[in-house]
């Protein structure tokens, strides 16, 4: 698909989409909707048992119980760490959004690939640090 696109990414302001499969589309719907319910289950159950969930936390929207890592207590298992956990989370995420909004309008404005573009983040971080290393000029006091 990115071949057939010039090498962009598939989006809205690139073209591509349409190369996309009905099928994948149709999943990715279908997915969404399984998370929306589950998310929905889970609100009611916490009003249920507890009609001051509002005031009293005990439902948190995005919360689906899915950690297989145990990442939600690695700032500890007070309410502080597991605000500063939702928070660090919620500010990465729109962190991420707005990296990919510039990809796409890089893409878009220049008509040529993000890789192309900014090669440095697509290479592996040892590659990267060996060519600036080698690059870089001498220090002047450790010459000869």
């Amino acid at each position: 698909i990115i071949e057939e696109n010039a090498g962009r990414d598939p989006s809205i302001l690139n073209g591509g989409l349409g190369l996309i499969s009905p099928i994948y589309w149709i999943l990715v719907l279908a997915f969404a909707t399984a998370v929306e319910f589950r998310s929905e289950y889970i609100k009611s159950v916490a009003k249920e048992n507890d009609k001051t969930w509002m005031l009293t936390g005990s439902w948190v929207p995005g919360d689906l119980g899915f950690d297989p890592l145990g990442l939600y207590n690695s700032l500890g298992e007070s309410e502080r760490g597991k605000y500063l956990q939702e928070t660090a989370e919620i500010k990465n995420g729109r962190l991420a959004m707005c990296a990919i909004v510039v990809f796409v309008l890089e893409e878009a404005i220049t008509g040529r690939a993000v890789t192309e573009i900014t090669p440095i983040f697509f290479e592996p971080f040892p590659k990267v640090v060996e060519d600036l290393m080698f690059s870089s000029p001498p220090i002047p006091m450790f010459e000869q």
